[in-house]
């Protein structure tokens, strides 16, 4: 067998060494995922135990979102790496490996076709590996673990090894990949994230960009780090923030696509807080869309001007009266909200009436029994200005607006970046927001509840909805005030 020689960076060798069923690589671009992976497939097919005829065999799917991009970045790495031992057929999309013992099939599977995700679905599998995983369904993950441990079979003498592997960029707050990697992560999964591009102990450096000159010298000199940490300075240049954070620095963030709406205003670290509780004597006032997802914010103000944004209530294509009865109602008469006060201000629009009922959307919440104001304009400028100007302040040294975190998932994400100013295909900023369900939605519903505080809408709200006992008896007139 010709020698093949392969060095693994620290976090590569850790994923490589791992036994756990289904194991994901983190890391910037340029830092020796795919090539870790294709090594990790290797060393699974050495280690196969020999079959009846003595033979080590296995199969792998590889997966990927097309057949382009697998062809273009997966495939040319295995023949760059592997050519002396791999044959590619172009008809079965399929490189097969063979050498000594070792024979093993890794089939090149897209996913952009039906046809292709059914073939998939149907394979008798060693294992499979995800290039570029955020790019693929997370639904899909099962699917295809399922087809693993199959091949060979129990009479070839089994697997000795079977399961999943992945590599990626990091995938954007919030979205499938990221709670299935850091919130609801399987406890056979194992995720390795390495360090960014610009750390001071970034990977495979010594592997970018390099000259005839740098190549001469030893891996881990400065120079000739130095010289492929000149790869990410310049990926970093002129670049959206949100693509350097993922794709450079290789930490969890948003679609770099557009622009966040408050991106100059929200800090996380400063307007975000965890086990926010309602106060006795302060209203609360719920942020209330309407339309199809009617999603409600309920929030409290105090006498200091301080909003406290304290849960979240999210509709999935529901009406609005279905939404309140069903959602809003027992989270407002919950023991978290007892004895609170409460009245909804939301989109002017709402006061039109429907075609066939003579009554509006604000008819149908004091109806269903909570008291419903519009809110002052519907004009976007000024109710992102309203959010602006609470961002901007400070209320005794802290913030003007701070949000529950674990309550306010979506609203949190909508701030860091998930409402955003999208572009158009010449690469221009939109002037308006993205109508993305339920970021944009919950978005609204806090432009509401600030436009409210700022133009005193709230003080009026907090009088109309007093109690009986708190209002202000009238003046007994006596007898003698008729004489």
């Amino acid at each position: 067998m010709p020698e093949i020689n392969y060095s693994a960076p620290p976090t590569v060798g850790n994923f490589i060494e791992s036994e756990a069923f289904m194991r994901v690589i983190l890391g910037p671009v340029g830092s020796g995922k795919t090539t870790g992976c294709i090594f990790d497939i290797l060393k699974h097919c050495c280690q196969q135990a020999k079959g009846p005829d003595g033979i080590r065999r296995t199969r792998f799917a590889i997966v990927r979102q097309t057949l382009l991009q697998l062809k273009m970045t997966v495939l040319l790495d295995i023949l760059s790496w592997l050519r002396p031992i791999a044959e590619y057929k172009v008809s079965e999309q399929l490189v097969t490996i063979s050498f000594g013992d070792v024979y093993s099939q890794w089939y090149l599977i897209p996913l952009e076709e039906e046809d292709d995700q059914k073939r998939l679905l149907s394979m008798q599998l060693t294992g499979a590996w995800l290039s570029e995983a955020i790019e693929i369904n997370v639904g899909l993950v099962d699917a295809i673990a399922g087809r693993c441990g199959r091949y060979p079979s129990a009479a070839e003498g089994g697997c000795t090894w079977f399961g999943l592997i992945a590599d990626t960029n990091t995938p954007i707050i919030g979205s499938p990949w990221h709670s299935m990697l850091e919130l609801d992560r399987p406890p056979d999964w194992a995720v390795f994230h390495q360090p960014g591009g610009l750390e001071p102990d970034a990977e495979n450096l010594e592997w970018l960009l390099q000259s005839p000159e740098t190549l001469k010298l030893p891996a881990d000199d400065p120079r000739r780090r130095a010289q492929g940490r000149t790869y990410y300075e310049r990926l970093a240049r002129g670049k959206n923030p949100d693509w350097i954070e993922r794709y450079v620095n290789a930490k969890y963030g948003e679609d770099p696509s557009g622009t966040a709406v408050y991106r100059g205003s929200f800090k996380r670290s400063f307007h975000v807080g965890k086990g926010l509780k309602p106060v006795n004597g302060y209203p609360l006032l719920i942020g209330q869309d309407f339309g199809r997802n009617p999603c409600s914010l309920i929030c409290q103000a105090d006498a200091f001007g301080r909003l406290a944004v304290l849960e979240e209530v999210v509709a999935e294509d529901i009406g609005l009266e279905l939404h309140v009865t069903r959602y809003l109602k027992p989270v407002l008469y919950s023991e978290r909200y007892m004895g609170q006060r409460f009245a909804a201000v939301g989109d002017p629009s709402g006061i039109s009436k429907g075609n066939f009922l003579e009554e509006n959307s604000f008819d149908v919440l004091v109806r269903l029994g909570i008291p419903a104001f519009p809110a002052p304009t519907n004009n976007l400028d000024p109710r992102i200005n309203a959010v602006e100007q609470l961002l901007l302040q400070q209320r005794d040294g802290g913030p003007a607006i701070l949000i529950d975190e674990e309550r306010c998932p979506s609203l949190v994400r909508a701030m860091h970046g998930a409402y955003r100013f999208g572009k158009t295909k010449a690469g221009e900023t939109k002037p308006t927001p993205e109508k993305k369900h339920p970021w944009s939605d919950l978005s609204d519903d806090l432009q509401y509840v600030c436009l409210a505080i700022n133009s005193g809408l709230v003080n009026l709200i907090a009088k109309r909805i007093r109690p009986r006992t708190e209002r202000r008896p009238q003046s007994r007139v006596t007898a003698a005030g008729w004489t």
